[in-house]
């Protein structure tokens, strides 16, 4: 069984109809706007009591614009090769290869996955981007752009250098319990936020967990390669799809839902205890036999300095009745998970209150620059660190913060009334796409050390990327092609570039831009 770092040999044409789950979507999708947001003067009128004139106050109301994350990746049919430079192959499958590259206009590393059009169907293409669009999470890869051309399809991801999980398990045979369990928090901390939207991998195994490399050498990963994955909506699925090693029973017999996630899991971590899955055959017949009727056995000389514990919480998630099996959040819950776990009951760290609480973008450009900067830039200590922040906050593990755990929090520092005022502040300020959530993009784009992302050389690199023809401005034709939000009058982009066009030639210079996204400094 081969190791394939980050690509993995892509699956048959799937179903496109209703209840295959798979979103129905067209190449260079753009999806049609909501009705533009409200922008108008709020007419107020006041009596002077004295004189009997009537005064009429007029006051600019600040535009409501919607920001999501996912609006910031396009499928684009430009030559891929003009944006990015090849460098080093990184990992080959059937259907396609991987290469390190970096992108012209910034330095920044990516990965490419390069797969040939002749091996798959553009609707599993763009169903793979589709879905990543709809997750946000710091374990589960991001993606930036998707290109294509007469030969091959381009997805542009974040570059993990450190090797995927079956790499490691096959050079040191086996993890300690205590980095198994750091491994695993932040895996079901991913698939929990998954679950919660609907979405299973299908195809969760070694080879599609990724490390990412760290200054402090902490244990950070990112859950790749969604190309199997898909939104379902409660139906039972049919489609026997997967690894045969990590495969769930219910798999085989057609009939599963989200659970069999949390199969995979449970094989994946006996594989990291041991060395080795616990159901192996000479082939995939004798493989699939095993898995659906040898039973779990925890040899002596594999487990003899595995704790009870651990074993307890493989049986669970390798419970044959799925009914039975934890979900990913129940597993979050369990005992051996929390060892050494230093999150666990610690204070709110008084810091990261203060920036959520001091967040504010006054122009309606600065809120999309910043949310589009935090998106490109990758500080991989800085997630981490604000990952763990983010923790504390996000009770459930979903990923996501909502008001009433965002109250709940701010209880522990403030009196219920003026927790809930602080919270619905904080809200209006960062949840910038207005779902009713603190997602971990915006709780980061709040909490980024703003003298480094608001550093000349980044502001730079991000205001190249805005300038899409390179002639050193940034027109209103070219923030609408970078910045697809919910604003299609050409009156309404006007007024954004009028909050920063000081010389009203309906561009922006690099000067205006920085100066701009440098008031954030003192907001």
């Amino acid at each position: 069984m081969g190791s394939v770092p980050c690509f993995r040999c892509m699956t048959p044409s799937l179903p496109q109809d209703e209840e295959s789950g798979h979103m129905k979507v067209d190449i260079n999708p753009i999806a049609e706007p909501d009705p533009p947001s409200e922008q108008f003067m709020n007419i107020e009128t006041k009596a002077n009591t004295t004189t009997g004139y009537i005064k009429r106050v007029t006051t600019k109301k600040r535009m409501t614009i919607k920001v999501d994350k996912g609006n910031f990746v396009r499928v684009k049919a430009n030559n891929f090769f003009d944006e990015y430079e090849l460098k080093e192959k990184l990992g080959e499958g059937s259907f396609g290869t991987v290469y390190k590259v970096i992108q012209r206009k910034t330095n920044y590393i990516r990965a490419v996955k390069a797969i040939k059009k002749k091996y798959i169907e553009k609707n599993e293409f763009l169903n793979e981007i589709e879905l990543l669009k709809t997750v946000d999470h710091p374990n589960i890869i991001k993606i930036f752009d998707c290109y294509y051309d007469k030969t091959f399809y381009y997805l542009i991801e974040e570059y993990c250098s450190g090797g995927d999980l079956f790499d490691y398990i096959q050079k040191e045979h086996f993890f300690t319990e205590k980095k198994a369990a750091i491994i695993f928090r932040q895996l079901l901390s991913a698939i929990n936020h998954l679950h919660k939207k609907n979405i299973i991998h299908r195809d969760l195994k070694p080879e599609n967990i990724v490390f990412i490399k760290t200054k402090n050498r902490d244990i950070f990963i990112k859950i790749i390669d969604f190309g199997a994955s898909i939104a379902f909506k409660g139906n039972f699925l049919k489609e026997e799809l997967g690894t045969i090693y990590y495969m769930a029973p219910e798999v085989f017999m057609n009939n599963y839902k989200e659970k069999s996630d949390i199969w995979s899991c449970g094989i994946i971590l006996y594989t990291m205890l041991c060395g080795h899955p616990p159901f192996m055959g000479s082939d995939e017949k004798s493989i699939k036999s095993k898995i659906l009727h040898s039973k779990l056995t925890f040899p002596t000389k594999d487990f003899k300095n595995v704790s009870s514990e651990a074993k307890d919480f493989i049986k669970d998630l390798l419970n044959y009745d799925p009914n039975n099996r934890p979900s990913a959040e129940e597993a979050l819950n369990k005992a051996w998970l929390k060892q050494d776990n230093n999150n666990s009951d610690i204070d709110l760290n008084q810091e990261i209150v203060a920036n959520l609480s001091k967040f504010r973008t006054t122009l309606g450009l600065q809120k999309l620059t910043i949310s589009f900067l935090a998106n490109q830039v990758s500080v991989n200590e800085e997630i981490k660190r604000l990952k763990e922040e983010f923790d504390k906050f996000d009770t459930n593990k979903d990923g996501e913060i909502s008001k009433d755990e965002l109250i709940q929090c701010l209880e522990k520092i403030y009196p219920y009334q003026e927790a809930r005022e602080r919270a619905e502040k904080i809200f209006k300020e960062i949840d910038f796409n207005n779902d009713g959530c603190i997602n971990f993009s915006e709780f980061l784009t709040a909490n980024f050390k703003k003298d480094k992302l608001l550093s000349e050389k980044t502001l730079q690199k991000t205001f190249n990327l805005l300038d899409l023809d390179g002639n050193g401005f940034i027109t209103i034709d070219e923030l609408k092609e970078s910045m697809p939000v919910e604003i299609t009058s050409k009156k309404e982009w006007r007024e954004l570039m009028k909050e920063v066009d000081k010389d009203n030639d309906n561009q922006m210079s690099f000067e205006e831009f920085k100066e701009m996204m440098q008031k954030l400094l003192v907001n």
